[in-house]
C-alpha cells in the first residue's frame, strides 16, 4: 500500500527529504551542505536512472532525520523532567 505512493510522489518526498535536512542541520555548516548534495545526488540518480526502490530509500532517510530531531526533543524533555 505504501510503495505505490513512494513510487508516485517520488520527486515531492526528494523535495520534502532535501527542505527536512535543511532545517535539521542549521547549525551543522558543511556537515549540512554534505548531506543535502549527497540527498540531492540520491534522489536524481534514483530519477534519471528510473529505480523505484530508490523511493523507498529516500522515504527511510526523511524518516531518520525527522526522528533524529524528536529524539532530541524527548531527551530534552526527559532531562527536565529529572529537575
Amino acid at each position: 500500500m505504501l510503495y505505490p505512493i513512494l513510487v508516485e510522489y517520488y520527486v515531492w518526498w526528494c523535495i520534502a527529504l532535501l527542505v527536512v535536512t535543511w532545517f535539521t542541520r542549521v547549525h551543522q555548516g558543511q556537515k549540512r551542505s554534505n548531506f543535502l548534495y549527497g540527498y540531492a545526488m540520491l534522489g536524481a540518480i534514483g530519477f534519471l536512472l528510473d529505480l523505484d526502490w530508490m523511493a523507498g530509500v529516500i522515504f527511510g532517510l526523511l524518516v531518520l532525520e525527522v526522528g533524529k530531531k524528536f529524539k532530541a526533543w524527548l531527551d530534552k524533555k526527559q532531562a527536565g523532567l529529572g529537575k
